[in-house]
């Protein structure tokens, strides 16, 4: 018999179903079982007595097969898709579960992050947390869409560099053969090669940074999801930005209306604000948020302009130069003005980019001025030097993109498997 999954169930069919047991409960009679696979749970009602002894050994998480025959439930049971239950006609089991580290169904107490994470083989089974990483897949997915949709090129830059791509020392150093090599903490460089040959491309891959935090929203490896465009300004991709976060939020609430309402959130389509630097230093003063020209916005003052503009993705933009890596184009030198920007969303930065540098000589000053050796960056400068056009772009990261929309408390809440300073497993 075709197996049929529980999203699936229509009253009076008899069915074959495969899952896990999230919940036991035994009365003199009648034992119930609510059974969970990946499209969602129902009530399982066993009368015959033959059946019984197989019940009573069962274990919360055993895998089984049930042959059932569908009907109308009187009650809807907690999580249930649809006021069906299954009559048990047989039950095989298929794996028998052993002791629990960490409770699924959580009806005795939830587990702290740590051993849910140490088990997240066991957390993921939890419906709350699920939803977080189907809305995850909608996030990406819709992403990939948006820039499909844009005749985007999709590419796939190297993760293994042999020099630093934005400066500084937050670098994994590996061996790689005889050389030294690092774990890329960006693909700017990469796709930056490729928008000046090939106009639009997007990628999201995994990078690395080897920054010494230890806060709930920074991890050390990170899903990014990158674009960049040639013969575009700052100003034309921080729109991309407001339009592909819109388009995301707008498929999550098409797609996830379960996993929205298990998380119990009421997520709304953003509208952008636009601010310079000086102006939001200026919003900020103004609201009770004391900062100075030249200050670097830090968590609280991300969150404070988040606050002021609900609902909104916050950019700003207009940088100055000297706060930007050696990339970013120098808009205004005389006024120390980049074309740099950042977004923010949820209460965090979700993105930094800008408008790059795509002239030889202007690349080496910059370099030069970042104290960074010219040497370790020819095969960069060398192609802005057979006819770069201009070019921006950006990245979004998907972990905190994640925690943006689904509200989390930790970041590592929306990574499947954090690694950060103190986790390298599982």
């Amino acid at each position: 018999m075709k197996r049929t999954y529980i999203a699936d169930l229509k009253a009076g069919v008899e069915v074959f179903l495969e899952g896990w047991i999230y919940e036991i409960r035994e009365l003199a009679k009648l034992k119930f079982l609510v059974l969970r696979d990946m499209s969602g749970m129902v009530q399982c009602v066993v009368i015959n007595p033959d059946l019984f002894a197989k019940i009573s050994g069962l274990t919360l998480e055993s895998v089984v097969s049930i042959k059932g025959k569908v009907k109308k439930a009187n009650v809807k049971a907690e999580f249930a898709l649809k006021d069906l239950e299954v009559e048990v006609l047989d039950l095989e089991v298929l794996n028998k579960a052993e002791a629990l580290p960490i409770q699924v169904n959580e009806k005795e107490g939830k587990a702290g992050l740590d051993i849910r994470l140490d088990n997240r083989s066991l957390d993921v089974r939890k419906p709350e947390i699920s939803a977080i990483f189907k809305i995850q897949s909608t996030i990406i997915n819709s992403f990939r869409e948006f820039f499909y949709e844009k005749e985007f090129i999709e590419i796939q830059p190297p993760g293994i560099i042999g020099t630093s791509t934005e400066g500084g020392t937050d670098l994994f150093e590996i061996k790689y053969f005889e050389k030294k090599a690092y774990l890329a903490q960006s693909p700017q460089l990469y796709k930056q090669l490729m928008a000046i040959s090939l106009e639009k491309v997007f990628s999201t891959n995994t990078i690395w940074r080897a920054e010494k935090h230890d806060t709930t929203k920074h991890i050390n490896e990170i899903r990014q999801m990158d674009i960049e465009v040639a013969f575009a300004d700052d100003m034309d991709v921080m729109k991309y930005i407001e339009e592909v976060v819109q388009y995301i939020v707008k498929k999550v609430l098409e797609r996830n209306k379960k996993e929205l309402d298990i998380l119990e959130l009421d997520l709304k389509i953003p509208k952008a604000k636009y601010l310079t630097y000086v102006e939001a230093i200026e919003v900020l003063n103004k609201n009770g948020f004391k900062m100075n020209a030249g200050d670097d916005f830090e968590p609280e003052a991300e969150r404070k302009l988040c606050d002021l503009f609900k609902d909104h993705i916050v950019f700003t933009y207009e940088w100055p130069i000297d706060m930007k890596p050696f990339y970013i184009w120098p808009k205004d030198s005389k006024n120390n003005i980049s074309g740099g920007f950042d977004a923010l969303y949820g209460g965090v930065e979700i993105s930094s980019g800008g408008q790059r540098v795509h002239k030889a000589d202007v690349l080496i000053k910059q370099l030069k001025d970042k104290k960074l050796k010219t040497k370790d960056f020819e095969w960069y400068v060398d192609a802005f030097r057979f006819g770069a056009p201009m070019h921006a772009g950006w990245s979004i990261g998907l972990e905190r993109l994640t925690y943006a929309v689904c509200k989390l408390s930790n970041i590592r809440e929306g990574t499947l498997f954090p690694r950060d300073r103190k986790r390298l497993t599982p």
